[in-house]
């Protein structure tokens, strides 16, 4: 079983997958677990993240690879993930973003060290040309002050920038769709944890990727999102209620 499992989901991202893959490589944690999981992409994705991993023979036996069935989407390639995670901890990362090499050795000795279920960092938005703009991942660290505010938006419910004990996953409903989804996980983590540690150090690089199909908005792209978060809130609203 390793400290930490660390789940990214692939598809589409030929161009961005060996910066990712790198800053996970060479993370000053040695015991980790990597599932990197194949939406059956289409593009080289996956050759070039085989090709890179040649490069650090010592991860090779901590990378697991998982190929989806079909194309699934974001959520159901983290719920699979989370699934297969063998860690006491897990995290996320995207993999068109990457990490400090020292961020999973820090967040984990923070947990341990503080026995906390969850422990946020502070991340950057990064346009990839110099340009970022540091965001603090966690204002207030008592847990219902957190989620609270996590419910508000005053903090991001981002899963890639938490590391949860992964017990804490046990009995949730996992988001039907992709929009809102780190709200889904978030929000139940947050009501099945004790207790929040805090690391102060933006550890997290997220990418504004300016060719995201985010930033292309269509009428009909846009009513699609509107129903998929409709669909995950609806998850999180009946929760609150219960």
């Amino acid at each position: 079983m390793a400290k930490v499992s660390v789940i990214v989901p692939v598809y589409g991202v030929e161009k961005y997958i060996e910066r990712c893959a790198r800053s996970l490589f060479e993370q000053t944690l040695d015991d980790i677990e990597y599932l990197f999981i194949d939406d059956c992409t289409q593009d080289k994705s996956i050759e070039i993240l085989e090709s890179i991993l040649e490069e650090y023979p010592k991860r090779k036996a901590q990378v697991i690879f998982h190929r989806m069935p079909h194309n699934s989407g974001q959520a159901k390639v983290r719920e699979w993930g989370i699934c297969n995670a063998t860690g006491d901890y897990v995290i996320h990362c995207d993999s068109d973003d990457w990490v400090d090499k020292e961020m999973y050795r820090l967040m984990y000795e923070k947990a341990k060290n503080e026995g906390a279920d969850i422990v946020v960092c502070d991340y950057v938005q990064n346009d990839g040309n110099g340009n970022t703009h540091r965001f603090i991942g966690c204002h207030e660290i008592d847990t219902m002050t957190f989620l609270i505010n996590c419910f508000y938006q005053i903090d991001s419910w981002a899963v890639w920038n938490k590391l949860c004990l992964r017990s804490l996953y046990t009995g949730i409903k996992y988001p039907i769709e992709a929009m809102g989804e780190d709200m889904v996980l978030t929000m139940q983590l947050l009501m099945n944890c004790k207790s929040v540690a805090y690391v102060s150090f933006p550890l997290y690089n997220y990418y504004i990727n300016p060719e995201s199909i985010t930033k292309q908005p269509t009428i009909e792209r846009c009513m699609r999102n509107y129903n998929q978060i409709k669909k995950n809130t609806g998850i999180i609203i009946n929760l609150l209620s219960y």
